[in-house]
């Protein structure tokens, strides 16, 4: 029997290109009480960068390796990309 647990996705629409400290997780609508807490997560980087994950410390990407949570994994609830110029994509299961 499995159960479902989302309630939608959120993601970028085309390769985007980081600005310095980006969130990624956007703030949710305006009658929301919570942030979205994305129990999936998946996100790819061309470049090098850094990013923190829920106000946590830097953490270094090399190009190309990406990052990825899944439901087993603690929820995401803020996604910073520390440097600027960063060509990026991103998912998110909330």
């Amino acid at each position: 029997m499995s159960y479902k647990i989302g309630q939608g996705y959120l993601g970028s629409g085309s390769l985007q290109v980081s600005t310095a400290n980006q969130e990624l997780v956007p703030n949710p609508p305006s009658n929301w009480t919570v942030k979205y807490n994305l129990y999936k997560f998946s996100f790819d980087n061309t470049n090098p960068c850094s990013i923190r994950i829920n106000g946590g410390s830097p953490i270094h990407l090399r190009g190309g390796q990406g990052f990825e949570v899944t439901h087993v994994d603690a929820p995401i609830w803020s996604f910073v990309i520390v440097e600027a110029g960063i060509e990026y994509n991103w998912i998110g299961a909330w």
